[in-house]
């Protein structure tokens, strides 16, 4: 019974952290594997080229987010469609907005994982370093200004929206 009871707790322990790919930021050097899809981002510095939300989920307080509304080819759809420091403190849809992040704010995208936003539709997100209006923040979820592009040979080819961040060289 005991031995049961340990290699169960074992089991759920290796599970639990099956869903979560992580890995160090280094300064312009990502690692890049053929199983991580979005290593080769790690240690990317990106600038924005629009302004964006950073809003959180009011049901998971936890988790930070950045992106623009649906009305460009990105999500979420309950966000406004015009950014306004206005919206900052307000809910919308599931979202409370906590700050408008200004075009020519950098980031940098320190990882990826598995524990994404329900409503952002994707099964992968990445982590990021947020710099703006003189505050860093991290852990913030780029998931909403992704893009994947299927290669040829099937796989998938992830980048960020070159509409909404461009990469720069630090």
């Amino acid at each position: 019974m005991r031995f049961t009871s340990f290699l169960a707790v074992c089991f759920f322990f290796l599970g639990s952290l099956r869903g979560y790919e992580s890995a160090l930021a280094f300064e312009d050097t990502p690692s890049v594997t053929d199983d991580c899809t979005y290593c080769q981002l790690y240690g990317q510095h990106f600038r924005t080229k629009i302004d964006l939300y950073l809003f959180q989920e009011i049901g998971e307080p936890h988790y930070k987010y950045f992106g623009v509304s649906n009305h460009r080819p990105t999500k979420p759809a309950y966000l406004p469609a015009v950014i306004s420091k206005s919206h900052i403190g307000h809910v919308y849809g599931t979202a409370k907005i906590l700050a408008v992040v200004p075009a020519g704010s950098e980031f940098v995208v320190e990882a990826a994982t598995h524990e994404v936003l329900v409503n952002s539709g994707e099964t992968l997100g990445l982590q990021c370093r947020l710099f703006y209006n003189g505050k860093e923040v991290s852990g913030v979820g780029a998931e909403f200004i992704q893009v994947h592009t299927m290669l040829p040979d099937g796989r998938q080819d992830p980048h960020l929206d070159e509409a909404i961040a461009m990469r720069i060289t630090k």
